[in-house]
C-alpha cells in the first residue's frame, strides 16, 4: 500500500507542475494592456450627420501631468461604432479602449432613425460592460461633450454619477445597455432611457425618452416616469409632489382660480406594491391595484395631523389625485403607442396561445385597451407645514 501511495503523490505533483506551466504559457500569450499605452474612454456620443453617416465622440482622461487639459476629446465619422473607434485610434497616441465607458449618449435625430444596430455593436463588444448607461441628449452630443464646463471635470464620470444617484433615489428608472436590449427584444414592453439636456453650464435629466422598438418617439417628465414605475414596480424610497382641492379640508379660497384653491402635498414613498390583472381579453381591460404607504414631507396648509378624520380625508384625496394622474399618463402612452410599463407582458402571461404574439399585434390592442386604477394609501403623520 505504501509504494502505491508514494507513487500517487509523485504523480499528483507532476500533474500540478504541468498545470502551472500551462497557466503561465497561456498568460504569456494573452494580449497585455500597459496602462501608459492605453486610453480609457469614459463616455461616448453619437450624432447623425446630414450625409447619413454617424459622428462618434469619445472622452478620455489625460494622464499626462504636463497636459493643460485634464480630458482628451476625439471625434470621427463612420457607418458603425466599430469603424468610428478605429478612426479615433488613428488620431490618438494611445490605444483607445472601451472597458471604462460609463455612459453612451445618442442625439435625438439619430434616435428617431433607430438605435438598434449601433447599440447592438456596443452590446457585442466583450470589452464594454453591459451596465453602461444609455442616454438620449437634446441636441448634438458632440456639442455637449466638447463644451468647456467649469465645474464638472471629467464629464463622463459626472454624467455617470448624476444618473446613478437619481436611479438609486428612484427619481428615474434604470436603463443600462442590458436593460435596454432586454426590453427591445421582449414582445410586451418598450425600452426607455434618460433624456439629458444642457442649459448653459448645467446638465440636467429633463425626463425619460420613450422608444417604439428601436425608434425614439417622445418623452415624459420624471414625475410621469414615477407614475409608470408605480404601476408595475416596488418602491422603497422616492418622493412625489401633488396637490388636492383646498375645500375638502373645509378651507374656503379667498380668490377663485388662484393657487390657493389647492393644497400642495410633498411625500416620500416608504413602500409601495402593485398588482396588474387582466380582467378582460378583448378589448383588453386591466385593473391595476396599488398599495402605497407614504410619509408627508411638506404641505402648504396648517393642518392638525393628529386628527384621524382629517388624515382619512387626506388619504382619500391623495388616492383620487394619483388615480387621475395615472390615467393621464397611460392615455399619453396610448397616444404615442408605446408600452414602457409592460402591460403587453402581463397580457401574454395571462392568455393562452399568445406566446408568439408580435409587437405589432400588441400595439394594436394596446391602443384599444382600458385601464382602471385602484389606489389605497396610508399616510404616516410626519412632515413640515407652510
Amino acid at each position: 500500500m505504501l509504494p502505491d501511495r508514494k507513487h500517487w503523490m509523485q504523480l499528483s505533483k507532476r500533474l500540478f507542475a504541468m498545470w502551472c506551466s500551462c497557466v503561465l504559457v497561456l498568460a504569456g500569450c494573452s494580449d497585455r494592456q500597459i496602462f501608459d499605452e492605453t486610453g480609457l474612454a469614459t463616455a461616448v456620443g453619437y450624432d447623425l450627420l446630414k450625409d447619413g453617416n454617424i459622428r462618434g465622440t469619445a472622452i478620455m482622461p489625460s494622464i499626462n501631468p504636463e497636459a493643460k487639459e485634464k480630458i482628451q476629446v476625439f471625434s470621427a465619422t463612420g457607418e458603425t461604432s466599430k469603424g468610428i473607434r478605429d478612426r479615433i485610434n488613428l488620431q490618438s497616441d494611445k490605444k483607445v479602449l472601451g472597458g471604462q465607458i460609463r455612459v453612451a449618449l445618442y442625439s435625438e435625430n439619430l434616435a428617431k432613425r433607430g438605435l438598434g444596430s449601433i447599440v447592438d455593436t456596443l452590446y457585442r463588444d466583450s470589452s464594454i460592460s453591459s451596465r453602461v448607461y444609455l442616454c438620449l441628449f437634446e441636441g448634438e452630443t458632440y456639442d455637449m461633450l466638447t463644451y468647456p464646463y467649469s465645474e464638472e471635470g471629467n464629464i463622463g464620470i459626472y454624467l455617470y454619477r448624476m444618473i446613478e444617484q437619481n436611479i438609486e433615489g428612484e427619481k428615474i428608472p434604470s436603463s443600462t445597455m442590458h436593460e435596454f436590449f432586454r426590453a427591445y427584444y421582449d414582445k410586451g414592453i418598450d425600452p426607455i432611457m434618460p433624456f439629458i439636456a444642457r442649459k448653459g453650464d448645467e446638465l440636467q435629466i429633463k425626463g425619460i425618452a420613450l422608444f417604439q422598438g428601436e425608434r425614439y418617439v417622445g418623452w415624459i417628465t420624471p414625475k410621469e416616469a414615477f407614475l409608470i414605475k408605480l404601476m408595475h414596480g416596488k418602491f422603497s424610497i422616492g418622493s412625489y409632489d401633488t396637490s388636492v382641492p383646498a375645500h375638502i379640508f373645509g378651507e374656503v379660497p379667498k380668490s377663485h382660480g388662484s393657487k390657493k384653491d389647492r393644497v400642495q402635498l410633498v411625500f416620500d414613498t416608504i413602500s409601495s406594491q402593485s398588482k396588474i390583472e387582466l380582467t378582460q381579453v378583448s378589448p383588453p381591460l386591466f385593473d391595476i391595484h396599488i398599495r402605497l404607504n407614504a410619509r408627508i414631507l411638506e404641505l402648504t396648509l396648517p393642518l392638525k395631523l393628529e386628527n384621524a378624520k382629517l388624515m382619512k380625508i387626506m388619504e382619500n384625496a391623495l388616492e383620487k389625485e394619483i388615480e387621475k394622474e395615472l390615467q393621464k399618463v397611460v392615455h399619453k402612452l396610448q397616444d404615442l403607442n408605446v408600452d414602457p410599463a409592460g402591460f403587453g407582458t402581463v397580457y401574454r402571461a395571462n392568455r393562452r396561445g399568445m406566446a408568439n404574439m408580435t409587437q405589432a399585434e400588441w400595439r394594436k390592442m394596446f391602443k384599444e385597451a382600458t385601464f382602471r386604477f385602484h389606489v389605497k394609501s396610508t399616510i404616516i403623520r410626519n412632515g413640515v407645514m407652510d
